[in-house]
């Protein structure tokens, strides 16, 4: 896990471990999906609570970052501000 700019969004990458030990302390938190090269298209903002978090033991789920906050506006804030663009809400997640 690593800080980020923004005063409590944490990244995650090639830490899943650490990733999912996040989602159990923060069961109302949201995340967003981040590739390594990345795209502002690519920044999907999740509730911690997403079903496509399944935790298949041979799954990566850090190969992308994952940047990981308790409040949702600071992630999105975060996307526009470090992320250069807009997130894009999960539809499982927020329907």
């Amino acid at each position: 896990m690593s800080a980020t700019n923004s005063r409590d969004v944490k990244k995650f990458q090639d830490d899943d471990r650490g990733f999912l030990g996040w989602l159990d302390d923060n069961p109302d938190g949201y995340f967003i999906n981040r590739a390594r090269t990345p795209k502002p298209a690519h920044h999907v903002l999740h509730r911690s609570s997403c079903s496509h978090i399944d935790r298949s033991p041979v799954i990566r789920w850090t190969r992308a970052a994952k940047f990981c906050t308790p409040r949702r506006r600071e992630l999105e804030e975060w996307a526009l501000r470090i992320g250069g663009g807009e997130a894009v809400l999960c539809q499982d997640c927020f329907g």
